[in-house]
């Protein structure tokens, strides 16, 4: 082989080298990411990131930062031009016209002239200025109820939080307790098929009858039906959490194994009222609609009292278009009062009923407020004395089927005993999960009537 074929022949094994490299990368790139541990701090706070619902709130609180600065503007002055072409030979209107424009002289009073003119065009431009002086709290009232209103509808969006984290909560716990019930599931199939195997040697060796053997096979098949069961469930939590969290419902992810403790209290019941009477947004919200109801009030209130006014105007008049032949200003001051409004009796009852209803509204949140602490804590309490039994539950089903496993074998009790005590130690399984999710969302059941969640 010449040097040439050689030289060609190593360069063809190094670009085949090369691609087999990039290949490879491709390759090692095109896998799929392994899911993230999704942990309950990161789930609550994909949710307030990307969750519909809370983005449709902060939406409207958007909206309604518009209605402050509408009604703040009407303070400011407002400025207009006016502009505009005629011709005419109205004698009165030519008349002011030529005085408009500068043009009037001694022979436009001739009596001919007067009588009969000549049209006459004028190019006319006019900028006015009216700025509010007094306007008898028209102004300020709106002002107030507008900034009311959207301090309630910040409350609002807090309150709309605080329900998210208690909704990603509940549906993050939910796909644990999923996830831990498919796990046991699976576990009391393994036993149920060690009972299967049990049965079948004691029935080959004679020590049993064939009943025994179908009634754990039965067994099997029950357990095999609740994992297909459990399964399912695990697929629908996760679908829900992920909405919650606002991304993709078929988006994967890892759950930790277990739920982290909740902290103690640390407080008493009186403590708790107060804290969610001064925290609760959904409490701030009502005041501030209280609030908005009163500036509403002192807004149509005002309508009786008269509104003074600066108008000040600057005019200039041409023949032609891009002249000024003559110009003028004005300023004064006006005064407007409604002598006779039909409606004003009305909207000021009006205004007086919002008021009683919004203050009505802010007494009787309260008292749901109390009423809801209460109720809450009682639950926590509840649901910490029930993980309580459930654990307990749990560690004498493991040591019954225990016992009763190794009776079996020795012949000392029947397949009936061992089929109970294996499917007690599911369900002490299943309620020690279920009792441990429990006492999370009555904590954070809790912390959400005291607007600390």
């Amino acid at each position: 082989m010449s040097t040439e074929s050689r030289g060609r022949g190593h360069s063809i094994r190094a670009v085949a080298l090369v691609i087999v490299g990039l290949l490879a990368s491709v390759g090692v790139s095109a896998q799929p990411p392994e899911p993230e541990l999704l942990t309950l701090e990161r789930a609550i706070a994909l949710a307030q990131e990307s969750n519909l619902d809370l983005a449709a709130v902060d939406a409207r609180r958007v909206l309604v930062a518009t209605t402050v600065a509408e009604a703040s503007a009407r303070r400011l002055p407002r400025v207009a031009l006016d502009s505009g072409y005629q011709r005419t030979d109205n004698p009165v209107l030519v008349f002011g016209t030529k005085l408009l424009q500068g043009d009037f002289r001694a022979r436009d009073f001739d009596l001919g002239r007067l009588n009969d003119p000549s049209s006459v065009g004028d190019f006319a431009n006019r900028v006015s200025i009216e700025q509010p002086l007094w306007a008898g709290g028209r102004i300020a009232g709106g002002i107030e109820a507008a900034e009311a209103g959207l301090r309630a509808t910040v409350a609002e969006r807090e309150r709309a939080r605080q329900e998210l984290v208690r909704e990603v909560t509940d549906r993050y716990t939910g796909a644990v307790l999923a996830t831990h019930a498919l796990a046991a599931a699976r576990a009391s199939l393994e036993s149920a098929g060690a009972h299967v195997r049990f049965a079948r040697d004691l029935f080959e060796s004679g020590l049993v009858v064939e009943s025994d053997l179908l009634l754990a096979r039965v067994r099997e098949s029950e357990v095999e039906a609740a994992v297909v069961q459990a399964g399912m469930d695990v697929e629908i939590a996760r679908a829900a959490l992920n909405l919650s969290l606002g991304r993709d419902q078929a988006t994967r992810f890892e759950l930790p194994e277990d739920l982290a403790p909740m902290p103690p209290i640390g407080s008493t019941l009186d403590q708790l009222v107060e804290r969610a009477r001064e925290r609760r947004p959904d409490l701030e919200a009502a005041r501030s609609r209280s609030a908005a109801a009163v500036g509403l009030q002192r807004a149509i209130r005002g309508g009786t009292r008269p509104e003074i006014g600066l108008v000040a105007g600057l005019e200039s008049h041409a023949a032609d278009l891009l002249g000024v032949d003559a110009s003028n200003a004005t300023i004064g001051v006006g005064l407007r009062f409604a002598l006779f409004d039909p409606g004003r009796r009305a909207r000021m009852d009006r205004a007086d009923a919002e008021r009683e209803l919004a203050n009505l509204a802010v007494r009787r949140s309260i008292e749901h407020a109390e009423l809801e602490v209460r109720r809450t804590l009682a639950a926590f309490g509840a649901a910490e004395q029930r993980l309580a039994l459930a654990e307990r539950g749990l560690e004498l089903s493991t040591r019954s089927l225990a016992i009763v496993e190794d009776r079996y074998r020795n012949g000392l009790t029947t397949v009936v005993d061992l089929l109970a005590a294996e499917s007690a130690l599911t369900d002490s399984r299943v309620r020690e999960l279920a009792a441990r999710r429990d006492v999370l969302l009555a904590r954070v059941d809790l912390d959400l009537a005291t607007g600390a969640l």
